[in-house]
């Protein structure tokens, strides 16, 4: 079939949804932007004399989800024009508009009754051959399709974009059984050429690939924070650039997704994954409870984390939580002399070792951590990807880190790792090392291997046919400084 998108309806307004219906309108289309119209007057509704049957009343949800996206920093259009291809309107009233669409995303609250009776709206409305996907993060893209007929379920998978979407370039495409071959292969293709994204092919297991592993390193982080009594200073600054991970690092991280939308990928990752070997872990820690039970919520509700407040001199401050009485205090610096011996080391891939070698808390912290995570990732292979590069692919685009798992397992040794773990690991590590694998990965001839594990040999990594990538043809020479 020879598929072309020129209009594309995104229903649901809010963070998502908007931001969504912004990359959209940034590519050129036009863009059809719905939500619930709302079930009572505000109060400015009210002393205006409007009733809930006026279309400025019925289509304000949306109206102002839209207008709050658009104030949002950083900007989610490349140009503020832009934001005349995105038409609002309400599920009720403006469902009709999507006949004409070529696409459909839905993104509204993630409760799967609500997305049945929105899927039921959109059967109604689609012409045959529409594509429908949904943008959930934790709930199983098959368990939609009851009710749902041949074409819509032939036509249907999951997209799963990450928040901001303009500028985080992971999008998961999550077909079911009954995905139509040619609905993934072009949204496979038209995520990355059209869209600017890194599309990664998920299976449709809970969190799917990069919210599975983010979100258990999150957890895992909040886990030895306590631990080691380490303050949210000195984790931010040992898991943020240092590691090739964005400045926001772990708890502003938390902050900027919102801690309601962590507990809630957590919990789905706990209730859904039983025979999870660290299912434990993913359980809420204390002080994620009280924060959420106390609306601190993170950069939505203007604190979390971290608070802006106004100081005596009438400038800006930043306060921090204090994790154990649950009180904002003054920031703290943090410094430890595994960072200070490591500041001199440019490239990643040497400073990693390092890290991991270090002999004070800092070493200790990156010791533990990666021995969890390495573990962790090792125990999903096959169960959320047959292949490691999708992990490592998925956590680079979702998760801005510079380094995948495995990336960050071959700069330290996979041997290494093996011999001082405490954490368990997958069997076919030890099995496949013995086999002849030395490394995850490999480059030869300008080309980058992964390590397939059912064939015990490397092959390449698909996708590199037409592109010219300079690390794999420098590798660790340096060409200038």
């Amino acid at each position: 079939m020879n598929r072309h998108i020129n209009k594309v309806a995104v229903l649901g307004s809010g963070v998502m949804g908007s931001r969504i219906a912004c990359h959209f309108a940034n590519i050129g289309l036009e863009v059809i932007l719905l939500d619930i119209p709302p079930r009572e007057l505000n109060d400015k509704e009210k002393a205006k004399g409007a009733d809930l049957n006026h279309p400025a009343v019925r289509n304000r949800i949306t109206n102002e989800n839209f207008a709050f996206t658009l104030k949002s920093n950083p900007a989610p259009l490349y140009s503020k024009s832009f934001a005349s291809r995105i038409t609002t309107g309400n599920f009720e009233d403006h469902m009709n508009l999507i006949s004409d669409c070529d696409w459909v995303i839905e993104v509204v609250v993630e409760r799967l009754d609500i997305k049945k009776i929105v899927f039921e709206q959109v059967e109604k409305h689609r012409k045959p051959g529409t594509l429908i996907t949904s943008n959930t993060s934790g709930i199983p893209i098959n368990s939609m399709l009851e009710d749902r007929s041949d074409d819509f379920k032939k036509h249907f998978c999951g997209s799963h974009f990450f928040n901001p979407p303009r500028y985080l370039k992971l999008l998961e495409v999550i077909p079911t059984p009954e995905t139509s071959p040619e609905v993934t292969e072009f949204l496979m293709d038209y995520g990355s050429k059209y869209l600017g994204k890194t599309t990664v092919l998920a299976k449709d297991t809970p969190a799917f690939i990069a919210n599975r592993i983010g979100v258990f390193g999150i957890q895992t982080i909040f886990h030895l924070t306590q631990e080691m009594g380490l303050t949210i200073e000195e984790v931010d600054k040992l898991t943020g650039p240092v590691l090739g991970r964005p400045k926001s690092a772990t708890f502003r991280t938390a902050d900027v997704v919102g801690l309601d939308t962590l507990a809630l990928v957590a919990k789905g990752v706990k209730d859904n994954c039983p025979n999870d070997e660290q299912n434990d872990l993913f359980k809420e820690p204390e002080f994620i409870t009280k924060m959420i039970e106390n609306k601190w919520l993170g950069s939505k509700t203007r604190q979390g984390f971290f608070k802006k407040i106004k100081g005596e001199n009438g400038k800006s401050e930043i306060l921090t939580l204090d994790l154990n009485s649950l009180e904002y205090r003054p920031q703290q610096k943090a410094k430890f002399a595994t960072l200070e011996m490591t500041k001199p080391v440019d490239d990643l891939v040497k400073r990693v070792p390092m890290l991991y070698n270090g002999m004070d808390k800092a070493g200790e912290f990156y010791k533990k951590s990666s021995h969890m995570l390495f573990g962790y990732v090792s125990h999903r292979i096959p169960e959320i990807a047959d292949e490691l590069y999708k992990i490592d692919d998925g956590m680079r685009a979702g998760f801005g880190w510079e380094m995948g798992p495995f990336e960050m397992w071959d700069a330290i040794g996979i041997k290494t790792i093996l011999d001082k773990s405490d954490s368990k690991i997958a069997d076919w590590v030890a099995e496949n090392h013995a086999a002849g694998m030395e490394t995850f990965y490999k480059v030869e001839n300008g080309v980058k291997l992964f390590w397939d594990i059912p064939s015990k040999s490397y092959k390449e990594i698909p996708g590199q046919q037409d592109k010219i990538s300079l690390a794999n043809l420098t590798g660790d020479k340096i060409i200038w400084k």
